[in-house]
């Protein structure tokens, strides 16, 4: 026989489950996505620094061959969502491998330095 207490707890344990399922997803991209990045993207990395993480942005300018070209963000921030970190340093371009970009699609280093997201 079928309960209302029954009923909630399942219903409650599927929410967890699926927002588990959902957190495991996040702050993550795929290899195709960082193969398939373009001039316009914005690349945010989180790192830890300390006890805390911290993010920040690249903007990418031009890819040219295997080199990516791209403008910093002037700010850090420990939120990824913060508005600052869309402020580029438009004075100084940078330049990455396409493969040092490729790495960090996982954890790298003491920092723990990690591509989050692109948008």
């Amino acid at each position: 026989m079928v309960t209302v207490m029954n009923v909630k707890t399942y219903l409650i344990f599927t929410l967890a489950a699926a927002v588990f399922a959902s957190a495991c997803g996040i702050n993550t991209v795929t290899k195709a996505e960082l193969e398939n990045v373009k001039a316009g993207n914005v690349i945010t990395y989180r790192y830890r620094k300390g006890d805390k993480e911290w993010f920040y942005a690249d903007r990418i300018v031009r890819i040219e061959g295997d080199n990516i070209y791209y403008n910093a963000s002037k700010n850090e921030s420990t939120k990824g969502n913060d508005n600052r970190l869309r402020d580029f340093d438009t004075t100084k371009e940078l330049s990455m491998k396409k493969a040092d970009l490729l790495k960090y699609g996982t954890e790298q280093g003491e920092e723990k330095k990690k591509i989050i997201w692109i948008e």
